[in-house]
């Protein structure tokens, strides 16, 4: 055998290279960050699924983090829940506030949060569902706007509190003014709540109705004015049948 032959058979091989890429590790998310993620994938799985879908193990997986991970950030599934719940009701607050600002006084505040109130619950279809619509063992009281014969509320009220309290606090001035006929407020608002839960819930359980949603809204607040309002109001001229005066 020639010495060039010995030489290529002392070589050493080169190892092969890897068919399989490397797996980039995984980025650890701030506890912010993270929470927002899993209320993320709840809120999909409750879409997708409704509330049987929605399980700390599902969620875990659907973020791509251990079912004893989550724990961290959500005590159970229940705080999740309540974590979108808040999410929602932060929506209404932006747009109460936002209301104020623009309102030229407060009846036409009053005419504003009775139509943001249903397109808010029309843009979050799902998280109206799961808030007002799913009966959820040990949700309803993190979220209760008062308190019951035997219960208090929480020190820190949730935003749903804080939301109704909105509406609850207009209310109020509107019969101290005597620009909505006397009542109790705290009834009055509920009354106005309740009404527009109704449309909102009709609408989106039954979507596939042909329903002629502007005419609807309109006429609904048309209605609850022209309950509210005394007579000898100047805004009752406005109440034209079909029309509601413009926000």
């Amino acid at each position: 055998m020639s010495p060039a032959v010995r030489t290529s058979k002392s070589q050493p091989k080169k190892p092969k290279a890897s068919s399989s890429p490397k797996r980039a590790p995984r980025r650890r998310l701030p506890p912010a960050e993270r929470r927002i993620q899993i209320v993320a994938a709840a809120k999909a799985l409750f879409a997708a699924g409704g509330l049987e879908r929605v399980t700390m193990r599902n969620i875990a997986r659907r973020v791509g983090i251990t079912q004893a991970a989550i724990y961290q950030h959500f005590e159970g599934k229940e705080a999740v829940l309540f974590a979108i719940a808040e999410d929602f009701f932060s929506d209404l607050i932006a747009d109460s506030e936002k209301m104020a600002a623009e309102a030229t006084d407060p009846v036409d505040w009053l005419t504003r949060a009775m139509r943001s109130y249903v397109e808010v619950g029309f843009s979050h279809p799902d998280e109206y569902r799961l808030v007002f619509m799913t009966n959820v063992p040990g949700f309803e009281r993190h979220g209760r706007h008062r308190s019951v014969p035997g219960q208090t509320l929480p020190i820190q009220p949730s935003k749903g509190a804080i939301a109704f309290g909105y509406l609850q606090d207009q209310v109020r001035d509107l019969i101290a003014r005597g620009q909505i006929r006397p009542g109790d407020p705290e009834l009055v608002a509920e009354t106005i709540w309740a009404a527009g839960h109704g449309l909102v819930s009709l609408m989106i359980t039954h979507a596939d109705f042909p329903w002629s949603r502007e005419a609807l809204i309109e006429t609904q607040i048309r209605i609850l004015l022209g309950g509210l309002l005394p007579e000898g109001s100047p805004m009752r001229p406005g109440l034209q049948p079909g029309k509601a005066p413009k926000a």
